[in-house]
């Protein structure tokens, strides 16, 4: 007696749970590699960057503190940070011992700002320690105060009580795509720009 072929079954809903969670593991895995491709990474963490500065202009002039983003370019991670306490009724140090200790900064005011406060990491939600996605990295980072680009270590980007800031350009790399934010000093706006604009002393 001849059998009768089984006609073709349907996938179990296991089968199919196993199917669905391949698919979302090769397209998370395959995400970060996209986003490279297209500059979104590099493109969002700017946004990011741009976001914290705008906040924390707002932030430093009410607190009435002295506050910074700190950008460890070697770590590719960032965070901000605003003045503990200064020190009270210290006296003023030498000017030439302080061009010793803050060799970057070009003011004696600003000078005078760094040996006075003692700057402690600001914890807030929008302005958390955060760390660059992907394989986007910050490609330099130059503020008002430096007299060239930071390319490695620790650079600070600072924001004053009286409603100020300094001039900034952070620059964000992934691969070939470019983007900096530019940070207005007088009245916090930080905007992100395509490719790295030329610093004006």
């Amino acid at each position: 007696m001849a059998r009768t072929p089984h006609s073709a079954r349907g996938f179990t809903l296991i089968e199919l749970m196993v199917v669905l969670a391949i698919v979302a593991f090769v397209a998370a895995a395959a995400a970060p590699a996209l986003g490279s491709v297209t500059g979104a990474t590099a493109r969002g963490a700017a946004g990011q960057v741009a976001g914290a500065m705008r906040w924390m202009f707002d932030t430093a002039a009410l607190r009435h503190q002295t506050c910074r983003l700190a950008f460890d370019l070697d770590h590719r991670s960032w965070w901000a940070e605003c003045t503990v306490e200064a020190k009270p009724g210290a006296p003023p140090e030498d000017e030439d011992a302080l061009k010793e200790r803050f060799p970057e900064e070009r003011t004696a005011e600003g000078r005078q700002i760094l040996a006075n406060g003692r700057f402690g990491e600001f914890k807030s939600r929008e302005v958390r320690r955060r760390s660059l996605p992907g394989s986007a990295a910050f490609a330099e980072v130059w503020a008002q105060h430096q007299v060239e680009p930071a390319s490695r270590g620790t650079a600070y980007v600072y924001f004053f009580p009286q409603g100020m800031a300094e001039a900034a350009r952070v620059t964000v790399a992934d691969g070939d795509n470019v983007y900096t934010v530019v940070l207005h000093p007088l009245t916090g706006h930080a905007r992100v720009v395509p490719g790295k604009p030329e610093v004006r002393r």
